[in-house]
C-alpha cells in the first residue's frame, strides 16, 4: 500500500525534525488507542506511528524521499515503498508495539526511533503519569494507567461553641495539602449537631498523577454549654426561682440562644413545673424548635430562730399535704 508520510503526519517535505517531532507527538495522543475509543483510532495510530518511524530516521528518510523523486506517489502504479521492505529499509513494523515482537503479546508502545526519555514523556502526558517512574526504577506499564487517580480523602475533627452550632458560624482552619499547609474558611450552617460532618469537595490530597484531588470531611463536635441542653431543636434550661418568686409570681429576664427576654413567672409556680418559649431553640432550613424552661425552685439551706417560728406559721395558715397529693 503506498502511503504518503508527510500528509499522515500533516507536514511538507521541508520540515525540520522538531517539526516532524511534534506533529507526531500531538497526533499520537490523538489517536491513542486507550485515550481515543472510535473505531478508526487504532488503525489511524498505526499509520502516525510508522510515517514518524520512517520520516524521523535520517537514513529511512532518504531512502523515502529518494523513493518520492523516483516517481513514487500514492497511486502512482507499480512504484511501491512500504516500511520494511529493500535492502537497509529496516522501517517500522507495527509489531514492535507489542513485547517480544508478535502480535497478541502484551503493548509497551515502543518506537525505535524515540529515546527512553522521549517514550516516557509522550506516555507520560497521555497517561497523566508526568514521567514519573516505579520505586522499581521500572517504567510504569502506561496501560494500567489510563484512568488519573484520585487523590486521598482527608478526616478532621473540629470542636464549635454550643451557640455556633445552634447559629452557624465560619470556622477558620489551617489544614496539610500534599507538602504545604492550607486557609480555609468553612462555613458551619445553623443547627449542626456532634457528629456531623461537613465535606469539602477537593480539599484533601493532591493526586499523585494527575487527576483531581480527594476530599476533605470535617467532623462536628459540639462543645457542652454551662447551662443550655438540646433535644433535637429543641433547648431546655434549668430556671432557678426563689420561694418569693415561686409563690407570689414574677417578672424575670431568661436568657435563650437569641438573647434575653422577659417573661412572667404565675404565682404558685411548683418545682419543676414547665414554660414553653415558642420558636426559641434551633432554627434552620427544616425548621424551628423551642426554648422549655423547667422551674426549680431554690430554698436557703440554713434558718435562723425567727424564721423558723415564720415558717411554722406560714405552714398552719397555708397547710400542705404534699405526700397524699402524689401518692
Amino acid at each position: 500500500m503506498n502511503k504518503d508520510y508527510y500528509q499522515i503526519l500533516g507536514v511538507s517535505k521541508s520540515a525540520t525534525a522538531e517539526e516532524i517531532k511534534k506533529a507526531y507527538r500531538k497526533l499520537a495522543k490523538e489517536y491513542h488507542p486507550d485515550i481515543n475509543k472510535s473505531p478508526q483510532a487504532e488503525e489511524k495510530f498505526k499509520d502516525i506511528s510508522e510515517a514518524y518511524d520512517v520520516l524521523s530516521d535520517t537514513k529511512k528518510k532518504q531512502e523515502y524521499d529518494m523513493f518520492y523523486s523516483m516517481g513514487g506517489r500514492p497511486g502512482a502504479g507499480p512504484h511501491t515503498y512500504q516500511s520494511g521492505s529493500g535492502a537497509g529499509m529496516g522501517g517500522f513494523d507495527f509489531s514492535d508495539l507489542f513485547t517480544g515482537g508478535g502480535g497478541g503479546a502484551k503493548r509497551n508502545y515502543r518506537s525505535s526511533n524515540m529515546s527512553e526519555e522521549e517514550l516516557e514523556s509522550l506516555f507520560g502526558d497521555i497517561f497523566g503519569m508526568g514521567g514519573s517512574r516505579a520505586s522499581s526504577g521500572a517504567r510504569t506499564n502506561p496501560r494500567r494507567h489510563t484512568r488519573a487517580q484520585k487523590g486521598a480523602d482527608r478526616h478532621y475533627q473540629i470542636e464549635i461553641g454550643f451557640e455556633e452550632a445552634a447559629l452557624g458560624t465560619t470556622a477558620k482552619l489551617a489544614v496539610p495539602q500534599g507538602a504545604k499547609r492550607v486557609k480555609l474558611n468553612v462555613k458551619i450552617p445553623k443547627g449542626v449537631e456532634s457528629g456531623s460532618k461537613i465535606r469539602l469537595s477537593g480539599k484533601g490530597e493532591p493526586s499523585p498523577n494527575g487527576g483531581e484531588a480527594g476530599d476533605l470531611y470535617l467532623e462536628i463536635k459540639v462543645k457542652p454549654h454551662p447551662y443550655f441542653r438540646r433535644e433535637a431543636k429543641d433547648i431546655y434550661l434549668d430556671l432557678p426561682l426563689s420561694l418569693e418568686e415561686a409563690l407570689l409570681g414574677a417578672s424575670i429576664n431568661v436568657p435563650t440562644l437569641h438573647g434575653k427576654i422577659k417573661m412572667k413567672i404565675p404565682p404558685g409556680t411548683q418545682g419543676g413545673q414547665k414554660f414553653r418559649l415558642k420558636g426559641k431553640g434551633i432554627i434552620d432550613a427544616k425548621g424551628e424548635g423551642d426554648q422549655y424552661l423547667i422551674a426549680r425552685i431554690m430554698l436557703p439551706k440554713e434558718l435562723n430562730e425567727k424564721s423558723k417560728k415564720l415558717l411554722k406559721e406560714f405552714s398552719q395558715i397555708h397547710p400542705v399535704k404534699p405526700r397524699e397529693d402524689w401518692f
